[in-house]
């Protein structure tokens, strides 16, 4: 019986702008495409149970339709970032920082990372190859896969929520692998990861972490509408009344795509942006100040020396010692 994981890879590389790499020990998907870059490295503990790694400087991952079609059973944990899952229900998931799904769905069209950045861990199951496989070890450690999808997909095809001390414990535990994979620890920490989802309490699943596509649509709106010219303050209010929705929920609806509230958003795409041309112009830091929407060049100075630890002056002459 062939490993599902090997249909999953083959048809990722098929993606353009997505590379398949194999050495001896992994397998290694690599993003390059003008948006950004990224890499998931796999390593397949036993036929049937495959972990991956995954580092994302990128807004999207593509996703083969094929892959959509295959259905593995999915355990997926957030290290950092954000990431945003359109399931074959129409509706949205994301994970944060600590949180953890097990899933039958897989996602739609791409993986998407608000944020830009993604690391985290994915653990795929092909149980039926597994059970024949290595049942016997299964049984060893009193380990039953396949209740992971009694347990956490009963109710729905997908389960999110927080990971508690304990299991947060173990998943920093194979995180610490990433870079440099031990086989036997691998192992060890995924079986342990596995008894500790199986024998933990199982809370209800966030249902805070699940949106509409319409409440996603508006979300992302809203995020084109106020970062669009930086040197427009546009009120939330008005935004909101534009989609026919409450302020609260637009607050709401923003907060759940982005992991932020709207102005703490915005003051970080302003930074980012001053950043970004005090280091590629020559423009007067008045002119930048006013450009990212802050009158006041002392309270622009303040708020980007709090995110970069420097003034603004301080900050170019850096960049510019960096490029001479």
């Amino acid at each position: 019986m062939r490993d599902m994981i090997d249909s999953i890879l083959e048809n990722s590389h098929s993606i353009s702008g997505v590379a398949l790499k194999n050495t001896p020990n992994s397998r290694e998907l690599l993003l390059d495409q003008a948006t950004g870059k990224g890499r998931m490295t796999f390593y397949t503990l036993f036929p049937g149970l495959t972990v991956a790694f995954i580092f994302v400087n990128a807004p999207a991952w593509p996703e083969s339709d094929e892959n959509s079609d295959l259905r593995p059973l999915l355990i997926n944990y957030c290290i950092s970032g954000r990431s945003e899952l359109l399931l074959d229900d129409g509706s949205y998931i994301y994970l944060k920082e600590n949180d953890f799904c097990v899933s039958e769905q897989t996602a739609q069209k791409e993986y998407i990372f608000p944020t830009g950045k993604y690391q985290g861990i994915k653990i795929y199951f092909d149980l039926a190859l597994l059970s024949q496989s290595s049942g016997q070890i299964m049984e060893t450690f009193d380990i039953d896969p396949a209740q992971l999808e009694e347990l956490y997909c009963r109710k729905r095809k997908t389960y999110i929520n927080e990971a508690d001390h304990d299991l947060t414990a173990v998943f920093q535990k194979l995180w610490s692998l990433s870079e440099n994979p031990s086989p036997f620890y691998l192992r060890i920490y995924t079986l342990e990861l596995l008894h500790e989802l199986l024998c933990m309490e199982i809370h209800p699943s966030k249902t805070c972490g699940f949106y509409t596509e319409t409440q996603v649509e508006i979300a992302k709106r809203a995020a084109q509408i106020i970062s669009e010219d930086l040197h427009k303050h546009i009120p939330i209010s008005q935004i909101a009344e534009r989609f026919s929705v409450s302020e609260t929920s637009l607050k709401n609806y923003f907060r759940g795509v982005y992991g932020q509230n709207i102005s703490t958003w915005l003051r970080e795409i302003r930074m980012d942006t001053a950043a970004e041309l005090l280091s590629n112009t020559k423009r007067p830091i008045a002119e930048i100040s006013e450009q990212v929407g802050y009158s006041n060049q002392g309270k622009f100075a303040a708020v980007f020396k709090k995110r970069f630890g420097l003034s603004p002056l301080e900050y170019r002459r850096l960049k510019n010692l960096d490029k001479s």
